[in-house]
């Protein structure tokens, strides 16, 4: 399978992938993966893992592959265009949340944390909104 890129176009077989360990879950530490296969991801996550914590065994690693456009923006160019598996242990996740993997807006908050803002703000007025009444 080759994925084409939007800008620079660039042809790769890389897959992204994120590597977490299975005990601790994916929300206590994860890495972005972009490898060929998920036997390769889980290598390249096991290593990177173990720097993490001494005690990671190779049965607790897990990998999930990933899907979306956008991920491909955090990988190193380079590497990406010559078909190089690599890791990328700090990718660009949500300003509020922290969290990464979905897609971000242009302000770096992704759909939950817009969502549960929302409703925040609904909330948020209709009790300002009630107290209104209430004082009438």
């Amino acid at each position: 399978m080759n994925i084409i890129l939007d800008q620079p176009t660039i042809q790769t077989k890389l897959k992204p992938y994120m590597g977490y360990s299975r005990g601790g879950g994916s929300e206590e530490g994860a890495v972005l993966i972009f490898a060929h296969t998920a036997r390769e991801a889980k290598k390249l996550a096991f290593e990177e893992l173990k720097g993490w914590c001494f005690d990671q065994e190779w049965i607790d690693v897990a990998v999930k592959r990933l899907k979306g456009e956008w991920l491909y923006a955090e990988t190193d160019q380079e590497k990406l265009k010559n078909n190089i598996p690599h890791v990328i242990d700090s990718p660009t996740g949500c300003r509020r949340c922290e969290l990464w993997g979905v897609k971000l807006n242009e302000e770096g908050i992704c759909e939950d944390c817009l969502e549960l803002e929302e409703d925040f703000n609904k909330n948020d007025l209709e009790k300002t909104k009630e107290s209104v009444d209430a004082t009438n």
